[in-house]
């Protein structure tokens, strides 16, 4: 990112422009918090269990958040200390934001988020991108997720072919965000990462099921990812 974006991304404005959004989903989120505090008062849970749950909750969701931390570093130096932290605090995912906007990017001929080509007017467009193409996923759940989950529900309690199909479209659509990483054997470290972060799954997979630690099984995605850029890190200086 060249100055003249710079001064643009974390300007006074794109700070304000970001906060705004956020303060209002937290606020969100403590109200949620504070009626499902009540209302488990309501039912007769104790005060105690109540505590519990809020304080293991809290816990367990600090290492499956790693990744998120981890792409808004990797934003930061690309797109400001702002718009990385409003993504990843509203809707947006680690993958998508990434994604959005490194294909915004190439979309003007650079080749991608870290090029310092990338004009305040770029910056723009990849703002937009980003912020109104994750607004199709909570549209589409409004108006047609319901008719969706149950065409699914009555296509697949008749057998056959769509038991498998969706499935087979998922792991479809991961092979079709992967493959070109795995694919690409003139960066090989990618590949290296991709191994790394695919063995550290399997073993944690397979610790949990041996050891009974289920638990294990909800950190197997921050800690394979974190595992698998530890890799590349250690093995570039060696293996290059």
């Amino acid at each position: 990112m060249n100055t003249e974006t710079a001064a643009v991304a974390n300007s006074g404005l794109m700070l304000l422009l970001c906060t705004i959004p956020i303060v209002i989903v937290t606020i969100q989120a403590i109200i949620f918090l504070v009626r499902a505090y009540r209302e488990a008062g309501n039912m007769g849970i104790s005060v105690e269990t109540r505590k519990k749950v809020i304080l293991n909750s809290a816990v367990f969701s600090i290492v499956p958040s790693l990744p998120i931390i981890i792409i808004m570093a990797v934003l930061m130096p690309a797109l400001g200390k702002y718009l990385p932290w409003l993504r990843l605090s509203v809707i947006g995912s680690a993958f998508y934001e990434n994604m959005a906007a490194d294909m915004a990017v190439k979309a003007f001929g650079l080749s991608g988020i870290a090029d310092t080509g990338l004009t305040p007017s770029i910056f723009v467009s990849v703002t937009w991108v980003m912020t109104l193409g994750v607004l199709m996923y909570p549209l589409a759940n409004i108006f047609f997720l319901k008719r969706y989950d149950r065409g699914i529900k009555q296509m697949q309690s008749k057998g056959g072919f769509m038991v498998k199909a969706i499935p087979a479209m998922f792991l479809g659509l991961m092979a079709a965000y992967v493959g070109p990483y795995i694919a690409n054997y003139k960066n090989y470290m990618t590949i290296v990462a991709v191994a790394a972060s695919g063995i550290l799954v399997f073993s944690l997979s397979a610790i949990a099921k041996k050891s009974g630690q289920s638990w294990l099984n909800e950190f197997s995605f921050p800690l394979s990812l974190v595992g698998g850029m530890a890799a590349a890190i250690i093995l570039t200086p060696i293996l290059t």
